[in-house]
């Protein structure tokens, strides 16, 4: 990607690598289990002319440290907070897709004012019962990390061969057992929405993996704007880059611009347009 940078910055959880492009209000992209900053490549550039944009490999993914334990999403969360410390971002917008929405909504819960907005992407909501059942199915998909073509296509709109590709090395970097440990930490978690005060929205896929969830998140955040992006799965940052990249940046722009007037900074003067 033209003119990102990579860098590393120390952590509770070891060193965190990052990749980060443009300038601006900061917005932090957090990734899915067995991913990394990778999976924003396909829209880092557009968000990026608005905003300064840095996408984390979640402790023990891509280039980042091993993990060393096995992490609490609340342990993450922490991680993310010392890591926007460190790298001199204040009030930053978060973008956390599937577990990186559950880091994300688990900081907001607890320093909800130290966040401009809150995007929550698939963020998978589920009760213990939900979570036995299909416990058997998460083993199969999360403890072998390499996957053939055809399982992996049937995830997406119309994968890419260097999208594939991306795949199998995010999740062999990642390996079985800490993309389980990450499943685990999703399972045991019991996120505390209702204490969010930052704005939020909630983006699904149509044809995403989380439905069983989406009327608790609801539910919860009854203030939250809703989106949901057609002909999209778990992955609508792959399979729509375009729209995902203006759903996203104009509600977070939103919110810089309503942050702005209240702080009486200046208005950059971008456009903007309501969603949801």
């Amino acid at each position: 990607m033209r003119g990102v940078k990579d860098g590393f910055v120390g952590g509770s959880l070891g060193r965190i690598h990052y990749l980060e492009l443009g300038t601006g209000a900061p917005l932090v992209l957090l990734h899915g289990a067995g991913n990394s900053a990778h999976e924003f490549d396909h829209v880092m550039a557009p968000l990026s002319r608005k905003f300064r944009v840095i996408a984390w490999d979640m402790p023990g993914h891509g280039d980042s440290d091993p993990l060393e334990q096995n992490p609490t999403i609340v342990d993450y969360a922490d991680a993310l907070a010392i890591m926007v410390s460190n790298l001199g971002m204040r009030r930053p917008h978060l973008l956390g897709t599937s577990v990186g929405a559950l880091i994300a909504a688990a900081w907001a819960s607890s320093h909800g004012s130290d966040i401009a907005s809150l995007s929550l992407v698939e963020m998978p909501i589920r009760s213990a019962a939900a979570w036995d059942k299909i416990w058997p199915l998460v083993e199969t998909m999360f403890s072998v990390p390499t996957q053939s073509f055809e399982q992996v296509r049937a995830r997406f709109r119309d994968l890419s061969d260097s999208d594939f590709k991306r795949w199998n090395i995010d999740r062999n970097k990642a390996g079985g057992t800490t993309m389980m440990s990450v499943m685990s930490a999703i399972r045991n978690h019991v996120p505390d929405l209702k204490a969010i005060s930052a704005p939020v929205l909630l983006l699904y896929g149509a044809g995403g993996a989380v439905a069983d969830g989406i009327n608790d998140s609801k539910a919860a955040l009854p203030a939250a704007e809703l989106a949901t992006m057609d002909g999209c799965g778990h992955f609508p940052m792959i399979d729509d880059p375009a729209a995902f990249a203006e759903i996203t940046g104009s509600f977070a722009l939103k919110h810089e611009h309503v942050l702005s007037r209240v702080n009486g900074w200046p208005d950059r003067g971008l456009s903007t347009r309501s969603i949801g």
